[in-house]
């Protein structure tokens, strides 16, 4: 209860709770960005650092903290992990502040002997101007891009994936049939969906899978449990492949491996983590397992 407390205290006094946050309107597949999924050893440290990021606390929905951002859910669980976000496909993701210098100097926090005042956010300088980077207690990599134009503290940008030359045009196509993904004019090998991109890379090997490392996986939103189900029949008419099938729960599921075999979770009314009217009735006729109220237990194996 302790550690709840203080991350309600440390998101109020931060953002307020971020109440300019949410996702994006859907695409004409009924999709738009939904969540990154943190796994971290330390799930209070991590979410501190990414409320000191500009990240608002999300409502209580399911067993991970939520933080929010506009654009994004990062959902947070703890569990030992693998290593960190870079070197894996996805190597980071990225924000956009209006300044970068005045957030990098903001991140570096008021460090003393007794106090870390940044919560273990790691800043460093970026290759260029406009850009930095930060590594979050966890280990996930976070590249900081400078848009002046930009009227709120910090929205999200992009996850980068990193693939072999030989399957780069191969996974941007996945991308697009399956989840509606558009390119992005002027910007080679970069893909828009609502609420953020996907850049490509090539790399010149293949690079780790990232479950069970800090960055897990990333998610993409349905709006209700209808708009899910009319999505994963699409899918399976693609001939996708399925990590999980399709299961009706609060916030309903269907996972998929794409081409490289990097898994990808399509939940639906993520938008109730920023504003509960977002959810659909399907939340509350069953648990994050599935289950309907008066069923029995389930089975542990």
């Amino acid at each position: 209860m302790r550690s709840l407390i203080s991350i309600l205290t440390l998101a109020t006094l931060w953002q307020g709770g971020a109440l300019w946050a949410q996702l994006a309107p859907v695409n004409e597949l009924g999709l738009s960005w939904g969540h990154l999924h943190v796994t971290a050893p330390d799930r209070e440290k991590e979410a501190k650092a990414w409320i000191t990021l500009g990240g608002g606390l999300g409502y209580n929905l399911s067993g991970n903290i939520p933080i929010t951002f506009p654009g994004i859910v990062i959902l947070l669980r703890q569990r030992e992990v693998t290593g960190g976000s870079a070197g894996a496909v996805v190597d980071h993701v990225a924000f956009r502040v209006p300044d970068i210098e005045a957030s990098m100097a903001k991140w570096k926090g008021l460090v003393t002997w007794w106090k870390q005042g940044n919560w273990g956010l790691k800043p460093e300088p970026g290759t260029r101007p406009g850009q930095g980077f930060v590594t979050s207690p966890g280990g996930v990599k976070i590249e900081i891009l400078e848009d002046k134009s930009l009227q709120v503290p910090i929205v999200y940008d992009h996850a980068h994936f990193y693939v072999p030359e030989s399957r780069l045009q191969e996974t941007q196509a996945w991308y697009t049939k399956m989840f509606g993904a558009k390119p992005v004019r002027g910007e080679a090998n970069t893909l828009s969906m609502p609420g953020g991109m996907l850049v490509f890379s090539k790399s010149d090997a293949p690079a780790a899978l990232n479950v069970g490392r800090s960055l897990d996986h990333i998610g993409f939103n349905a709006l209700s449990a209808e708009s899910l189900r009319v999505f994963t029949k699409g899918l399976e008419e693609k001939g996708a492949k399925f990590e999980r099938p399709p299961e009706s729960s609060s916030m309903g599921m269907t996972s998929v491996l794409d081409n490289l075999g990097m898994r990808i979770e399509i939940t639906k009314a993520q938008g109730g983590y920023f504003d509960l009217k977002q959810l659909d009735a399907a939340f509350h006729t069953f648990d994050e397992g599935g289950r309907r109220q008066g069923d029995p237990p389930r089975q542990q194996p």
